[in-house]
């Protein structure tokens, strides 16, 4: 019996680190980017928390678009993901120190996303960005 109950509890032990093992834990990564001239007046400023679910996607619960500058011109954003295709770009027409933001922005890709560059900008007749890479750690 005593032999029985060991064999138990250490294959339950094992089943445990098992499944550990088979799901990926939530990994969140924090931004803050801000789009400035060479001078460096800001002019827009992006930030969140991104989710990373696995290593096939991501998640953005609550994106957040600042625009810094009072010369109106709108900013936006967007996310370049490896390299390989671009989200929507999200504008914002607010003005002087008004705020936007966007819920539940996520991605996903059977090939996997290794890498998301989010951009910020203030848009012109040529936008000015500033960007920030972001590694999924699942990978």
């Amino acid at each position: 019996m005593r032999l029985i109950s060991k064999a138990l509890a250490t294959l339950g032990s094992v089943a445990v680190l098992a499944g550990i093992g088979v799901t990926p834990a939530l990994a969140a990564t924090d931004y803050n980017i801000y789009e400035s001239n060479s001078d460096g007046t800001r002019h827009a400023r992006a930030w969140g928390s991104i989710s990373w679910t696995n290593r096939s996607s991501f998640n953005i619960p609550t994106a957040h678009l600042r625009d810094l500058a009072c010369d109106s011109q709108p900013v936006f954003w967007y996310i370049d993901v490896d390299n390989r295709w671009t989200g929507t770009e999200r504008f914002h027409h607010g003005g002087c120190n008004s705020e936007a933001s966007w819920d539940d922005v996520h991605a996903s890709d059977i090939e996997g996303i290794r890498r998301i560059v989010i951009y910020v900008c203030r848009d012109t007749f040529i936008p000015e960005c500033d960007s920030k890479a972001f590694s999924n750690p699942n990978f």
